[in-house]
């Protein structure tokens, strides 16, 4: 099997590219990628700050810098809960709504277009696929080779 027949290699080698594509759009807007997947994992009745670093796929201390930055450039607001006093959820300020649907726009219209270009049972397969593979991902200890 040859690098290029990996689903691993294929698959850094896309995200590396849809990377750079986001990555440079999101600087042209004047914020970081990081941000802008904050924007939108961030959910209307406000995300709790633990529930976020999950769900981004980000360590402690890059989701804590992130959030300080959004929070100092007025995109959000972290208010305790009221039901956990330990617990802090974080909620976009209307500045923070607005970025939000900038965000959702671009990965919206890329992915139309990708659809458009590879079309729509293509994108159907992969997500399938991919979701699929996020399962087998939860419990890698069948994928490890016997010792």
């Amino acid at each position: 099997m040859t690098r290029q027949e990996t689903i691993d290699f294929n698959l850094r080698w896309s995200w590396a590219k849809l990377v750079r594509l986001y990555s440079a759009e999101a600087d042209r807007r004047g914020i970081t990628m990081s941000v802008g997947y904050a924007l939108l994992s961030i959910e209307k009745e406000g995300t709790p700050s633990t529930k976020l670093g999950p769900r981004m796929g980000m360590e402690t201390t890059s989701l804590s810098r992130t959030l300080k930055r959004m929070e100092e450039n007025g995109l959000i607001k972290r208010i305790p809960d009221s039901k956990d006093k330990r617990s802090v959820r974080v909620f976009l300020t209307s500045d923070g709504v607005e970025a939000r649907r900038q965000a959702r726009d671009l990965v919206v219209g890329i992915n139309e277009r990708l659809a458009a270009m590879l079309g729509h049972k293509t994108i159907n397969e992969l997500n399938v696929g991919l979701q699929k593979l996020n399962e087998i991902l939860e419990d890698p200890e069948h994928l490890m080779p016997i010792q």
